[in-house]
């Protein structure tokens, strides 16, 4: 990975955590790591657990960020949430997986969707 791309996607999940705090959600963890993979962020609203997936693009290009969401990633995030809850102990509370999209423009505010439960 180019460290453009390192840069941009921190840049991505520092704007979501913030998106996600303004909705009273809880940040318990940022990049989650482990045998097979990575969780980007994981939060607490309410009894949800969720752990969230930031997809971020720049200005120049074309395709929308969640267009790289593939099944086998969705796949990889639910065997990570459940890795997740089994190290931490947290089975009482609902797992959920969201996405979020966010486009970066050097002319306009980042436009940031929350897909809850997307995954």
């Amino acid at each position: 990975m180019t460290q453009i791309r390192r840069q941009t996607g921190k840049m991505g999940e520092d704007l979501a955590c913030a998106f996600l705090e303004k909705l009273n959600y809880i940040i318990i963890e940022r990049n989650f790591y482990s045998r097979l993979g990575e969780i980007d962020i994981v939060a607490r609203s309410g009894e949800y657990l969720i752990f969230c997936e930031v997809k971020t693009r720049s200005e120049n290009q074309s395709l929308h960020p969640t267009a790289s969401i593939t099944a086998k990633k969705i796949k990889k995030m639910r065997q990570l949430g459940l890795l997740y809850m089994q190290k931490k102990h947290l089975h009482q509370l609902q797992p959920r997986f969201d996405v979020i999209a966010i486009q970066l423009s050097p002319h306009q505010s980042p436009q940031i969707e929350h897909f809850i439960n997307a995954l």
